[in-house]
């Protein structure tokens, strides 16, 4: 659900109790799409009002978050530091019932006059913005919109502003009833289908709606997601018109509250509360945080598994050049029986010969033909087939001496791809960037400060009164593996398949603690999905790890195993 003017006159009402005749304190711009306001209330608390442009997610609410700010402050964010650090929140008013809002500041001028500036917030998808106005005079703005982005109107910075367009929606606090009617009978007339969605009407129709509350309110109605137009009668009509004015009523009175949809993606408005709601921006800050964080997440996972992606697709096509050149051993003696062959022929030779047929002395004197460069000496031809036998020689020495380190390289890779897809949370994932970096394989992040946070920890079951741990990624793993567990403890890990080290805190198992383990090793690995998978046990002493090699990569002896479904 897009932030609509039902959620728009709520914050508004709300912070209208808040924070009115409030001090700015600081003013932050962490983003391009994100500015922070830091006010000191007459009630004497300090409070955070976000107001964000977000294409997906743009908003304005009180939040208990924080953002790390840059090193050097935006152009608009020191506009508006010289404009409004130190005024006076006198005013937020919305504009109709639009997703348009103005806060009016009082400052004093240079001269010792107050002065009325307005920061005008516009929520309207990819077009939002914050705009910083003199009287209608545009100081300046968080987006810049010139001719050749809108030839109706220009956000720069000394224009006239101009309010946008309502693109032809009606205001239902400004209609009459009859005018509501003859609007939805119109939509209902002019569709060439049978079936209509009245949700749709009143989205299309009327500004401050979106599709989930028009869609809430009409099953307020009891009108499905579509109906016949033959059932939509003027009681029908009449009804809708006193639900939507009871929602804007409730709206208007802080007596409407929010709810999270079935699927928890979305919220709606609870059409049984009535009674006086103070958690509209805690209730937005924390779904909006939530749906964030799960952007967040997706995103760093799609750039880590980039980068990882791109060195597994490199080591691969080094790894087939090595494989084709192993291929090629058969070849090796081959070059070097030629070179000789020519050597002990050349008094026969003479250059320009395409070819040399002679007795192969290496086969039982059996006739052979060797191919020449006709351009080049006997000689030279000799010397070209021993140059070819040295090179080769060299390659294949090459490739026997590194093609398990590409293999090794390219399994640790692949674990790490798991890991990432088993991450759920930006902390876990910024580990394993550590963990990447500290192996050259991408550039550490240049965060100031120390960590904060305290590295992740293992996740943690319990059978039979039994600890069982189960690493979340590779350095993980071998800190558990390595350095936490006893020696007698039981360690688990999928066969051939990258998943997590799963260590039983027992020295005394049974069968059915054993199988429960093993199940946990394949929920947490890349086989999660498959049948009969393969899971490999042993003592924790049996696990070592071979110098030089990877995080998490360890090789294990006198081990059994067990076959999970």
């Amino acid at each position: 659900m897009s932030f609509d003017g039902i959620t728009t006159r709520m914050v508004v009402n709300e912070l209208q109790n808040i924070v009115i005749n409030s001090r700015v304190e600081k003013i932050f711009v962490p983003s391009k799409n994100e500015v922070w306001l830091s006010l000191h209330t007459a009630s004497r608390e300090n409070v955070k009002l976000l107001i964000s442009v977000d294409a997906n997610n743009c908003r304005f609410h009180l939040s208990s978050a924080s953002r790390n700010n840059p090193e050097k402050a935006p152009q608009f964010c020191m506009i508006l530091r010289k404009y409004l650090v130190g005024a006076k929140l006198v005013n937020i008013e919305q504009i109709g019932l639009d997703r348009i809002i103005k806060f009016s500041f009082e400052n004093f001028n240079d001269f010792g006059d107050i002065v009325q500036r307005n920061l005008v917030v516009e929520l309207m998808g990819k077009y939002s913005n914050i705009i910083l106005l003199d009287n209608f005079k545009i100081l300046d703005a968080i987006r810049h919109v010139d001719i050749t982005m809108s030839s109706v109107r220009e956000v720069l910075p000394s224009k006239k502003y101009i309010f946008p367009n309502s693109l032809g929606k009606y205001n239902f606090e400004e209609i009459s009833f009859d005018e509501f009617s003859d609007i939805l009978r119109n939509n209902i007339a002019s569709s060439e289908f049978e079936e209509i969605s009245v949700a749709n009407i009143i989205f299309n129709n009327f500004i401050g709606f979106s599709r989930t509350i028009a869609s809430t309110i009409c099953r307020a109605c009891s009108i499905p997601n579509t109906i016949l137009k033959n059932n939509i009668d003027d009681a029908l009509i009449k009804y809708l018109h006193e639900k939507i004015s009871q929602v804007l009523d409730m709206a208007n009175n802080s007596r409407l509250s929010f709810e999270l949809t079935e699927n928890k993606k979305d919220y709606t408005i609870n059409l049984n509360f009535n009674e006086l709601n103070n958690k509209t921006s805690s209730f937005l800050d924390n779904f909006y945080t939530q749906k964030e964080n799960i952007s967040l997440v997706k995103n760093a996972k799609q750039n880590l598994e980039r980068e990882v992606n791109m060195h597994i697709n490199k080591l691969n096509k080094k790894l087939s050049l090595m494989l084709e050149t192993l291929n090629e051993k058969s070849n090796l003696e081959k070059y070097r029986q030629f070179g000789e062959i020519i050597n002990a022929n050349i008094y026969r030779m003479q250059i320009g010969m395409d070819k040399l047929v002679t007795e192969n002395f290496y086969d039982n004197n059996n006739t052979i033909e060797i191919p020449l460069q006709t351009n080049l000496t006997p000689a030279r031809n000799a010397s070209l087939y021993f140059k070819k036998y040295n090179k080769l020689k060299n390659s294949i020495l090459h490739a026997e001496e590194n093609k398990h380190i590409y293999e090794d390289e390219i399994n640790y890779l692949t674990s790490v791809l798991f890991e990432i897809d088993y991450s759920d949370s930006l902390f876990e994932l910024d580990e394993i960037h550590e963990e990447l970096a500290n192996n050259g394989y991408i550039k550490k992040n240049n965060k100031k400060g120390k960590k904060t946070e305290e590295p992740s920890k293992p996740l943690e079951f319990k059978y039979n009164d039994i600890k069982i741990l189960v690493g979340k990624n590779n350095v993980q793993n071998d800190k558990l593996t390595l350095k936490l567990a006893k020696k007698n403890y039981t360690w688990l890990h999928t066969k051939n398949v990258p998943g997590s080290h799963v260590i039983i805190e027992s020295e005394n198992i049974d069968n059915s603690t054993l199988l429960y383990a093993a199940t946990l090793a394949k929920e947490h690995s890349s086989a999660k999905n498959s049948s009969k998978v393969e899971v490999d046990y042993c003592l924790v002493k049996h696990v070592h790890k071979e110098s030089g090699a990877k995080p998490g990569m360890v090789v294990y002896t006198n081990y059994k195993t067990i076959i999970v479904d």
